[in-house]
């Protein structure tokens, strides 16, 4: 009970950001660090650490607050800023001594465009697979009924909050894994619902990324249920020469062919 009463004060009272456990430190060369999507750990970035060579670079994967053996504080609200905060922390004890490049999948993505946008100097590029891209995209009808769609899942599996008692465990998670595999347990499943509704229904990532200076990558699937697509123009202007976007064909998961191709956009970082 004591240090439950400690860690709150000096987390929820006094500010002070958690720090996320790792679940891979390797390598010696330039950082790169992996942020996975909600409801996952980092064990999603397998194929693309073990594609990355040791002696180039040094791949670190972090479970995002709420998630695997990462801080799960009951307290917090899992917006973008509490997760980016964390992210920042621990990136800091790192001691790099250098900018990364920052790898996100889906809710990952909108994690590193916020971290990029608080600390600027701790990013050199960005790589964003899978973004759930929902507010600031064009007025058309297509991504309309999209968008609809998508809010209607989300709120059906957020219907069940707070209790996470058999009935309802079993239906949400039976849900979710049909939708992209999330992996939700009695721990993570009040950070899922509430990074869910605070990051990525409440999210401002394409307001933030207008404001940013460094060059990033931002790949879609063609075969993924869970984003908007569109051409990349419509989202980010044609204007916008810091940003190239691809289109690659795969779900909303990281596979042995998409982490191929994130392996190559890393290697192409300037």
């Amino acid at each position: 009970m004591a240090i439950k009463i400690v860690d709150r004060f000096w987390h929820q009272t006094l500010g002070r950001p958690y720090r996320l456990a790792k679940v891979v430190d390797q390598g010696s060369g330039a950082p790169i660090i992996l942020l996975h999507g909600i409801g996952r750990t980092g064990e999603v970035w397998n194929h693309v650490i073990e594609k990355l060579p040791t002696s180039t670079y040094r791949a670190v994967a972090f479970d995002l607050l709420g998630f695997g053996a990462s801080p799960k504080p009951n307290w917090a609200s899992y917006d973008v800023d509490d997760h980016a905060k964390a992210v920042i922390a621990s990136i800091e004890r790192l001691r790099l001594g250098q900018p990364a490049v920052l790898v996100g999948h889906s809710m990952g993505s909108l994690v590193s465009v916020r971290v990029a946008l608080l600390r600027p100097d701790l990013v050199r590029h960005l790589v964003l697979y899978e973004m759930p891209l929902y507010e600031g995209l064009p007025q058309k009808r297509r991504y309309r009924l999209r968008l609809q769609i998508y809010t209607r899942l989300y709120k059906r599996i957020m219907m069940y909050q707070p209790t996470f008692d058999v009935s309802t465990a079993r239906l949400a998670e039976r849900l979710a894994r049909r939708v992209v595999g999330f992996e939700i347990n009695s721990q993570t499943w009040d950070p899922f619902i509430k990074s869910l509704e605070n990051t990525i229904l409440k999210q401002t990532t394409a307001a933030d990324i207008k404001r940013l200076t460094m060059p990033m990558d931002v790949i879609y699937g063609s075969l993924d249920m869970l984003v908007i697509r569109g051409k990349p123009q419509e989202f980010f202007g044609t204007d916008n020469d810091k940003i190239t976007a691809h289109t690659i064909r795969a779900r909303h998961d990281i596979s042995p062919k998409a982490s191929q191709f994130i392996v190559e956009r890393i290697e192409a970082a300037p």
